[in-house]
């Protein structure tokens, strides 16, 4: 039955009509990113930070989405008000994202039960947490699937202007991502703190679902006749482009893995060059998205008013993409000199701006030529479906949604693993021109040029910008020992001046040989402060010469936790002269999962809890430093155990170490802090938080005679009035000070903002950093002369605490160029320190710089 004369127009609502839609799906954008985002940090904290937890999240958001859209489309193609319906969807959305965090404490108590037993099946494990993800996150993924069909049937009365119009609310949402992403990665979560920003999102969704039922109400929108117009099938064939649907799937799914994919890769490439802080990762996560919204947007331009065949340009897409794509590896070492890190000592403002310079070129035109191809799919299947916008749209957003699904996969857990970090690029370029080549073009002349275009650029990119003879790390100088890619980073072990050093990520560095005295020394100190001490967990294993230092000591258990499975295999294999072969004693077990999620999870209790110098700034890395995570480690501490925080102070500004300070002493009143070293530029600290008060000094020295009777060369720790030169004070002399301080939260994680603005130029670069005479200030108020412990020592012992202070001044004014204030705290030093520790001893790795000639 034909519809009545003027039906159709009647059906296809104004310009105003589509904008009011377009805004409101926009707005719907920005909730998706913000709520997204928030997730990723909510399942990281429940799942863990690996790998395989991040991809089981991943896989069960979109694996949610990809069913909403389907039962969105038939939802939508029988409903007479589809604006309506996506109202209800947007709202639906709000309310099932609001139930998340219920879930997400529910889910805990589950994985809590379970978790020991699951550490020795590392499939169970990953199976388990995807299995959390999805009944978690299912809901909410499935209206969020469902709004895209919805607003689509809204906005046509048919598929024929799917290309323009769907494309132009596709690129309005992806818009409103772009605004999500900016205030989700870089303001809302400091600014007012992560459950504010949630609700925030919730409320956004939730707008503009009431925004969609008021304009059903007003009358915007498409309305389905009674006769169906607009809400069925309609057995139309229109024009002479003919495209099976099942080719249009496979687009749709060719950009769904592919944009995914290359999105993965290029975050893996520029973390090679960057320096991984949320604000690096949010820059890449803009650009992707300011990308993809382009090409929506350019799309929805080519197919305004139906005139344009968009079979040439989704051809010249895929090719485009497939160039750009293969060049991306080569402008990347291009652009870095090599992979040399980017970094700046200018504010934080130009640090962006030089990560910029390097990702926007590099990236920018793939990502832009890959955000085509959905669109003009969009627009190809409104020039030859017989379906109605509504199923149209939502099998292929489906179909999309799968291939992203598919990327989340292939990319990380083959591609990297298999081919490393630029022939992937390759790969992925190749699978895009493979889909040039089956877009069915109008005639010979089209087909000749897009073969000439795809044929002369594959030469161009071989033979210029070939992705095999591309560095994959930048190690000028070293021999590269071993090299290893995988989902969780790139690791390697280098070999410089006869010093093996191990690295992710290419400028990460885990340690090495020579820094063997200092690495031991953060093993051994908790153990002798508690001396009863059998069983021991090491967060963060690294190179293993910290935990190694265990085996010198009467434990019976040694539990090391790293994030990295390659770090802990090249520990196993290149540092196991350094680390007591201490990953194959059977007293040791090798857990490779997230640090903060072993603590929370285990109902193991230890004497001892030993965390690493982890990055403050790398995104994820702030969860280890929270109030939560403290307290955690405090649970798992038997009575009379010790957590023993180490910090890199040069990696931290006085307001970031107070921050710390202050969330510290909230979960341990008794803290004692230490030193690691006696360095003035690069010193090191330990913030040792006790379950129940510190030892007795009598039981430190037996811990130390012990130490000493096994032949340890560390003087600093087997002296008889050791180990009090590294003793700094109380930590609580701090606390008048401290009331006002933020706290590091999970609700408020304002040190990764703070530290990743402040650390452009890398570690050791940082003009505000607590090293030298800013360090010796803050120390001198920790060194109180009421201390408990400091009138328990002997006076030796209570001589060499205050030798150990000014040992440290010593390189501290040295460090400074104030080399005559140096001369007379080294003067100082001596004269409260024995002669066997300073004025008669060898020369100290752990205190050069006062070492000079």
């Amino acid at each position: 039955m034909k519809p009545r004369a003027g039906a159709e127009e009647e059906a296809r609502p104004a310009w105003g009509s589509l904008a009011w839609l377009a805004l409101l799906f926009a707005l719907s954008g920005a909730a998706a990113l913000i709520i997204e985002i928030v997730w990723q940090r909510w399942f990281r904290l429940l799942l863990g930070a690996t790998a395989p937890a991040t991809s089981a999240t991943l896989v069960a958001f979109f694996a949610g989405q990809a069913v909403g859209a389907v039962a969105g489309a038939r939802l939508a193609a029988r409903r007479r008000d589809p604006l309506r319906l996506y109202g209800w969807v947007e709202l639906a959305a709000a309310a099932c994202a609001a139930a998340v965090p219920l879930l997400l404490g529910a889910g805990e108590v589950l994985l809590r039960g379970a978790y020991d037993g699951l550490l020795q099946t590392p499939a169970a494990l990953v199976t388990v947490r995807f299995a959390l993800a999805l009944g978690v996150s299912l809901p909410a993924s499935l209206a969020f699937g469902a709004s895209f069909p919805a607003v689509v049937a809204a906005a046509m009365p048919d598929s024929r202007r799917l290309g323009s119009r769907g494309a132009a609310l596709y690129a309005a949402n992806l818009l409103g991502a772009v605004l999500g992403a900016l205030l989700g990665s870089f303001v809302l979560p400091e600014w007012l703190g992560v459950p504010v920003t949630y609700a925030l999102a919730l409320a956004l969704s939730a707008s503009a679902g009431v925004g969609a039922l008021l304009a059903s109400r007003a009358g915007l929108g498409v309305r389905s006749e009674a006769s169906g117009l607009g809400s069925r099938d309609r057995p139309v064939q229109r024009g002479a482009l003919a495209v099976g649907p099942r080719r249009l799937l496979a687009f749709a799914i060719l950009s769904g893995f592919g944009a995914f994919a290359l999105q993965v890769l290029l975050v893996h490439a520029f973390g090679l060059v960057l320096n991984q802080s949320v604000y690096a990762f949010g820059l890449v996560l803009v650009l992707v998205l300011v990308s993809l919204a382009l090409g929506a947007g350019g799309a929805a331009v080519l197919d305004h008013g139906g005139r344009t065949d968009p079979r040439p340009a989704l051809a010249f897409a895929l090719t485009g993409a497939a160039l750009a794509i293969a060049a991306v590896p080569f402008l990347l070492v291009e652009a870095t000199s090599g992979l040399e890190y980017v970094g700046t000592d200018a504010a934080f403002p130009a640090y962006l701006l030089a990560a910029l310079r390097v990702a926007g070129p590099c990236a920018a035109p793939a990502l832009l030529a890959a955000g085509f191809v959905f669109p003009l799919t969009l627009a190809l299947a409104g020039r030859t479906t017989q379906r109605s916008a509504a199923r149209a749209a939502g099998s292929l957003l489906a179909a999309n949604t799968a291939g992203a699904l598919a990327g989340a996969l292939v990319a990380p857990f083959l591609l990297l693993p298999w081919l490393g970090p630029w022939l992937p690029f390759l790969a992925l370029a190749a699978l895009y021109a493979g889909g040039a080549l089956l877009v069915p073009l109008p005639g010979p002349r089209w087909r000749l040029r897009r073969d000439i275009v795809l044929g002369l650029g594959w030469l161009l990119v071989l033979a210029r910008a070939n992705p095999i003879s591309l560095p994959v790390v930048g190690v000028p100088g070293e021999e590269l020992l071993h090299l290893e890619h995988s989902a969780a980073g790139t690791v390697a072990v280098a070999l410089r001046e006869g010093e093996r050093l191990l690295q992710v990520d290419n400028h990460y560095s885990l340690g090495g040989t020579g820094e063997r005295a200092r690495a031991e020394r953060q093993g051994h100190l908790p153990l002798l402060l508690v001396p009863r001490a059998r069983r021991v967990a090491y967060l963060g294993s690294a190179t293993g010469i910290s935990a190694g230092a265990a085996t010198q000591h009467p434990v019976e258990r040694i539990v090391t936790v790293e994030l990295v499975p390659g770090v802990a295999e090249a520990a196993r294999r290149f540092f196991r002269d350094a680390n007591q072969d201490v990953l194959e004693d059977p007293r040791t077990e090798v857990v490779v999962d997230d640090a903060r999620n072993f603590l929370r999870l285990t109902s193991e209790h230890f004497d001892v809890i030993v965390s690493d110098l982890f990055v403050p700034w790398r995104a994820g890395t702030g969860s280890l430093y929270t109030v939560e995570h403290f307290a955690a480690a405090r649970d798992r501490l038997t009575r009379g155990g010790v957590f023993c925080q180490w910090l890199a102070l040069y990696q931290l500004s006085e307001r970031e170490f107070r921050t710390l300070a202050a969330s510290f002493l909230d979960v341990f009143p008794e803290t004692s802090v230490f030193r690691g070293d006696f360095y003035g530029r690069f010193p090191i600290v330990a913030l040792c938080g006790w379950r129940d008060g510190p030892p007795a000094p009598e039981a430190v020295h037996a811990a130390v005679r012990r130490l000493r009777a096994r032949g340890d060369p560390d003087r600093w720790l087997t002296d008889p009035v050791a180990p009090w030169p590294l003793y700094v004070g109380r930590l609580d002399a701090l606390r008048a000070t401290l009331e006002e301080v933020p706290r590091q939260s999970d609700g408020r994680p304002v040190l990764e903002f703070w530290s990743g603005r402040g650390s452009g130029g890398g570690a050791g670069s940082r003009g505000d950093a607590l090293v030298g005479l800013a360090w010796a200030r803050v120390a001198e108020t920790l060194r109180r002369a009421d201390d408990p412990m400091r009138l328990a020592l002997p006076p030796e012992a209570r001589g060499a605490m205050d030798g150990g202070a000014a040992l440290q001044a010593a390189g501290a004014f040295y460090s400074a160029g104030r080399e005559e204030e140096a001369g007379q705290a080294l003067a100082a030093a001596a004269g409260l320190l024995p002669r066997r520790l300073l004025a008669d001893a060898p020369a100290d790795p752990t205190a050069a710089e006062v070492w000079t000639d």
